[in-house]
């Protein structure tokens, strides 16, 4: 297995985990970074894997891995193909490009595969957004392998592209040979975020400033608006997952925000209501819980916590 140090980006002012550790692994000849932060128990409950949404990076999480830390858990987590620090996919590094979401499926399970020593179980899988949407077709197809899950916001439909004729005509574009065309009127120009006022994703300006300084301050972590191809990839996930939802099995806890602009609430209670899931709305929040204030932070961990408490885990 060829797993050689990893690297971190350290900002001055923002915290950074003492218990990390950065890898790379190769795979399909592409580098994936990974962190592994370790448990603050002597005998972990568990691992988190967290799978992070489009464009994010490990550096974004290490608040809410901290929470899971002092909860017992070991954490995983992975910077996609074609983000973070991982291999970027395209001539241009900043394009948002994937030729299908099963590639990050099988990334995900390599990484926990090639980990598999140092992640005790059981294994909770919790993904953001598009880290969602990977989380919940990798189940159903049981390619992954969890004993329980938890996704924030999943991508199941996304605003804009739940009508046709869009996700079919920017399907058409991507045969035709516009895969790799960003898609024109993104407003993250060049990987740079907007300022705070009129963000989509969350009412918190403080976490939001600190995420933003990443990007402001490490260019190698800038991922522009998506392309055709990303588009058309993940208008098939997502409705794979969607007709799929009565085949999922795993014990999993669906949230979603009530004030979400970018994933549709309704069709992500839906998908709940057919996988009998359980479910929970935050009331008032935006798309990134995890960068929302704390109210809404402690409304996702407080289910989070009694989630595993009635799966035993």
């Amino acid at each position: 297995m060829n797993i050689t140090p990893g690297e971190a980006i350290k900002l001055d002012g923002l915290p950074f985990p003492k218990a990390a550790r950065f890898s790379y692994l190769k795979h399909g000849g592409l580098r994936l970074r990974t962190l592994i932060l370790e448990s603050e128990r002597p005998e972990p409950r568990g691992t988190v894997i967290l799978v992070p949404g489009r464009t994010e990076f490990i550096e974004k999480y290490f608040e809410t891995a901290e929470d899971f830390r002092r909860r017992g858990f070991v954490v995983l987590t992975v910077d996609h193909r074609g983000q973070g620090l991982s291999d970027r996919l395209t001539d241009d590094p900043i394009k948002s490009w994937v030729r299908d979401f099963d590639d990050y499926i099988d990334d995900l399970r390599f990484v926990i595969n090639a980990h598999g020593a140092d992640l005790p179980r059981p294994h909770v899988l919790v993904g953001h957004s598009m880290g969602g949407c990977i989380g919940l077709q990798g189940l159903i197809k049981g390619v992954l392998d969890a004993d329980i899950a938890v996704f924030n916001a999943p991508m199941l439909q996304v605003f804009g592209l739940e009508t046709p004729p869009m996700p079919e005509l920017i399907s058409i574009l991507s045969m035709l040979g516009l895969s790799q065309r960003r898609l024109p009127g993104q407003p993250q120009k060049e990987g740079v975020p907007i300022p705070f006022k009129g963000n989509k994703l969350t009412s918190d300006k403080a976490r939001y400033m600190r995420w933003r300084s990443y990007f402001d301050n490490a260019p190698r972590l800038r991922v522009a608006g998506p392309t055709y191809g990303w588009i058309r990839a993940a208008v098939r996930s997502m409705k794979f997952v969607n007709r799929n939802a009565a085949k999922l099995k795993t014990p999993t806890l669906i949230v979603a925000t009530s004030m979400d602009p970018i994933v549709v609430p309704s069709i992500v209670r839906d998908f709940a209501v057919k996988a009998q899931c359980e479910f929970l709305m935050i009331k008032g929040a935006l798309h990134e819980t995890f960068l929302e204030v704390d109210e809404y932070r402690q409304t996702f961990f407080d289910a989070f916590d009694a989630f595993c408490e009635r799966q035993a885990v």
